[in-house]
């Protein structure tokens, strides 16, 4: 884990292809990009300046996620979302602690119930 910041959540990134095996069954493979600590930020919404924002997710280290990604998130509460990123995610440097991370804007996010 990195200095000063908390990464308390949990999130799965994938990234499925549409290359087809000899035989198989058509499905698309899904590959798993990334699996392990997150720091998830609720967006919200702002009635008087009708201004909204999308869920934020941090990762601990640069990690090469894409458009349309899917992610899956498990909070420290244990509540979870899913969707899908946004845009080219960001690479955060930190001059101070020496890291990069990584900023994920997600778009159709939902919350999951069992």
């Amino acid at each position: 884990m990195s200095g000063m910041i908390d990464f308390p959540d949990k999130c799965v990134i994938t990234r499925e292809s549409w290359d087809y095996e000899p035989g198989g069954d058509n499905e698309p493979k899904v590959e798993k990009i990334y699996e392990g600590a997150c720091d998830f930020q609720q967006g919200g919404q702002t009635a008087l300046s009708n201004v909204s924002s999308n869920d934020m997710v941090y990762l601990p280290e640069q990690v090469m996620v894409e458009e349309n990604d899917r992610i899956e998130v498990v909070n420290r509460y244990g509540r979870r979302k899913s969707g899908v990123v946004k845009k080219q995610p960001n690479d955060l440097d930190s001059e101070l602690l020496g890291d990069c991370y990584t900023e994920i804007e997600i778009k159709q996010s939902r919350e999951e119930n069992d």
